[in-house]
């Protein structure tokens, strides 16, 4: 794998390759609007982005979407995508009340691949999950227990929009400059950027994008816009539930009962691993996937730039 340092300036014309390249690796193109929203490195000059977009070779249109690949199958498979990530967010809007009344969850975000609107055939749904200091094992109990009531939590084989419940953080565990792989870490960057807040405390989201802004200057020279399209708040008689739970499950007791009923299991799934460098396990973090592929994204994208620019 190469070894590359960030750029100390680029041109209009490397930022925007840079930044298609990027997103053409999940089969995604990008309206001109999202070309300046996620143009990485550069502050965008909208006028210098418009002639290069006219002029340049490299890039192709279709219907309003840009990309370096061109192709009629990489469009049609695109609307394919597109059409899907509505049908899956219809899925999520349906079951957001589920996650309002969780005890002790500050905030769930919907992360990976359906943000991207990179959505194949038997996806399933991404979750990236805030719960409160010293209560992450009750937060997750009750979110595996109504999820699986419910039939909609990923298991098994039972993958195709479903939810899955990967990644927990505590509230206090907001600043990921340290999980960034070095010298840069272009995927975790656009994880951040690209995140969906679908419940909770949406200031919570915006102390996480704030808490990040600093090291995410190295990838984007705008701040990160809060997202707030799918984010819905709780009503008064969820946050009613939430509060009735918290009261009830509130007790240090619980949190080590939980911990202790799934802390076993938890180790014994991991040392049964073939391969462990996306799981993470702590008192602050439980990040639940078997391959880090942010190395391998990193590599081809920068192929990529390489091989046009």
């Amino acid at each position: 794998m190469q070894t590359l340092e960030l750029p100390k300036s680029l041109s209009t014309k490397q930022a925007v390759i840079a930044t298609l390249a990027y997103f053409d690796l999940f089969g995604i193109p990008l309206t001109r609007a999202e070309i300046s929203e996620h143009l990485f490195f550069l502050e965008p000059d909208e006028q210098k982005i418009d002639i290069y977009l006219k002029e340049s070779p490299l890039v192709r249109q279709h219907d309003g979407y840009f990309s370096l690949q061109g192709d009629e199958a990489f469009f049609l498979n695109f609307y394919k995508k597109k059409e899907r990530a509505r049908d899956y967010w219809k899925r999520v809007k349906r079951y957001q009340w589920l996650f309002s009344i969780c005890p002790f969850v500050e905030l769930v975000a919907v992360c990976n691949s359906l943000p991207l609107e990179d959505v194949n055939e038997n996806s399933d749904i991404d979750l990236f999950i805030v719960a409160k200091k010293g209560k992450l094992f009750t937060a997750r109990f009750f979110l595996t227990l109504l999820t699986q009531i419910f039939g909609v939590r990923r298991h098994g084989n039972k993958v195709k929009k479903r939810f899955c419940l990967s990644f927990y953080v505590t509230d206090e565990m907001l600043d990921f400059a340290k999980l960034a792989q070095q010298p840069f870490d272009i995927y975790l960057a656009y994880w951040i950027k690209t995140l969906e807040p679908i419940s909770g405390d949406l200031q919570l989201y915006e102390n996480f994008l704030k808490t990040n802004s600093e090291w995410l200057k190295h990838y984007f020279v705008s701040e990160s816009r809060p997202r707030r399209r799918f984010f819905k708040k709780r009503t008064e008689k969820q946050e009613q539930w939430k509060t009735r739970l918290e009261n009830w499950f509130g007790a240090e007791e619980w949190e080590k009962r939980f911990q202790n009923k799934q802390w076993n299991r938890i180790q014994e799934k991991y040392q049964n691993l073939h391969e462990k460098s996306g799981t993470v396990l702590s008192k602050d973090m439980l990040k639940f996937h078997d391959q880090d592929i942010r190395a391998e994204i990193k590599d081809r994208w920068m192929k990529r730039v390489d091989a046009l620019l």
